[in-house]
């Protein structure tokens, strides 16, 4: 059976779509057995209507891609170019990748990889295979993410589940062997987390991206640009609180006298989704550096004030209601 796209034609995901992830080594070749292993299991997850999501570069992650697109499957690539390259230079992803979502470093490769997905599933690898493993099957069995289903599919983990369940009762709980890449399939059909997708948007040639770009890799972009110009002097906190407010009110134009029926429409005129996409990276680039100058986490800062804002307005009081709260 031949699994269509389960992404509409402008890269939005339906929303039937599951997304999986394959982790494994980079050394197979193309005839080996562990390369058609994983490449029977991409296109087995392709015909069970399930995304497939990856690593991007060779090996089983060229294998699995391919066996994917060989069914008519989705596939996503999160590569790390920063933190991974070969003599010949960086890494490009292999050609069966539909779409390329870079990290910026290796732990925020890992952490997309695992968010981004519903299921996982741990083929034969190294160092680099084991560390993911290690923090997802963490983050599953502490119950730091909801519970998804971690196949074990390759002959590196024969002895791990019983090892760490005998050590630790309960940790297996999500964790389930396969040896053919039809028990593999079998079992993601059944336990994938529904819901969970690939957030798909333009591959920007900055290689940056919400899902993998850090706050402070942010700042550090504004950093050095305002250090370039020196324009240290004029970025003290009066100016850029001024600018954040004066770029907001320019974005506030931009919808100006607009019924509150056609603002559907704005989203789907592209030169006006530019400016206003240009609007709201001033505000961001002038908010970083406000808190860059006055030592602000911004994450730290945004977490504390939510915790007051649930104080402020609890969830029984202000579900789908609005009005200030008593002094």
């Amino acid at each position: 059976m031949t699994q269509t796209s389960n992404v509409t034609k402008d890269n939005r995901p339906t929303q039937a779509t599951r997304t999986v992830a394959i982790f494994g080594g980079y050394g197979a070749s193309e005839g080996e057995s562990a390369y058609t292993y994983a490449r029977d299991i991409g296109r087995g997850l392709a015909e069970a209507g399930i995304e497939l999501l990856n690593g991007g570069y060779d090996g089983t992650m060229r294998a699995s891609s391919q066996g994917a697109k060989d069914a008519g499957g989705t596939t996503i690539g999160v590569t790390c170019p920063a933190d991974l390259s070969s003599a010949r230079g960086p890494m490009k992803p292999n050609k069966f990748i539909d779409l390329e979502l870079p990290a910026p470093d290796i732990l925020s490769r890992i952490n997309a990889m695992m968010r981004l997905s519903g299921g996982y599933v741990f083929l034969d690898g190294g160092t680099g295979t084991l560390s993911e493993l290690g923090v997802i099957w963490e983050f599953v069995a502490k119950g730091f993410i909801p519970p998804r289903p971690i196949v074990l599919a390759g002959a590196t983990w024969d002895d791990l589940h019983t090892r760490l369940g005998d050590y630790r009762a309960g940790c297996t709980k999500h964790v389930h062997r396969a040896d053919t890449p039809e028990k593999v399939v079998a079992i993601l059909s059944e336990h994938t987390v529904r819901g969970t997708r690939a957030r798909f948007s333009t591959r920007y040639e900055t290689g940056t991206h919400d899902l993998t770009t850090t706050v402070d890799s942010l700042k550090q972009i504004m950093q050095r640009f305002v250090e370039q110009r020196d324009w240290l002097p004029f970025h003290d906190p009066k100016n850029l609180s001024a600018s954040i407010a004066i770029e907001a009110a320019e974005l506030m134009e931009h919808f100006q006298w607009i019924r509150s029926e056609d603002l559907v429409n704005v989203r789907t005129d592209p030169k006006k989704m530019e400016e206003i996409r240009e609007e709201i990276a001033d505000i961001l680039a002038y908010t970083l550096s406000f808190a860059s100058t006055m030592d602000i986490d911004l994450s730290r800062a945004l977490a504390d004030k939510m915790v007051k804002n649930a104080e402020k307005y609890p969830i029984e009081t202000y579900k789908g209601r609005f009005e200030l709260p008593a002094e």
